[in-house]
């Protein structure tokens, strides 16, 4: 005689809720993880460009084709979106300037900012090669230190 065991009956309507919530969930975690990529990954193509522009204008500054005193402005034409800002210290030494680059431009909503600081030397008060004068000329006494005896 063989004993016959119960068949075990189908999915219950309770294990098949459950199933369905823990699959959902996974979806609304999966979901909201791909949104904080994206996020990053725009913040990063942000920073680089606010960085790349920034850096480009204390360049200008550096060259003199930026005075100290100017105020800010766009980038136009190429970044009309981006906008600039010139803060200068003189915190020491003459014709030394500690010059901040802000770069900054709205972003949903929200500012986004950038700002680069450097230490720099006042273009305009350097000299160029053509103001350069040589030395008075040495005489031989004066380099070795005087006669021997």
């Amino acid at each position: 005689m063989r004993i016959r065991s119960k068949p075990r009956p189908g999915l219950t309507l309770i294990e098949v809720m459950l199933g369905l919530v823990i699959m959902l969930l996974a979806l609304v975690a999966i979901g909201r993880l791909v949104d904080m990529g994206t996020d990053s990954a725009n913040e990063g193509r942000l920073t680089a460009r606010a960085n790349r522009l920034a850096e480009s204008k204390l360049a200008e500054v550096e060259a003199g084709a930026v005075p100290f005193d100017s105020s800010g402005g766009t980038f136009e034409p190429e970044e009309p979106s981006w906008s600039w800002s010139l803060e200068t210290q003189q915190p020491g030494p003459a014709n030394l300037y500690q010059v901040t680059v802000r770069v900054y431009r709205e972003v949903s909503g929200r500012r986004f900012e950038v700002s680069l600081t450097q230490m720099i030397l006042d273009p305009q008060a350097m000299g160029t090669a053509a103001q350069a004068e040589k030395p008075a000329a040495e005489t031989e006494e004066e380099t070795t230190g005087g006669t021997m005896p």
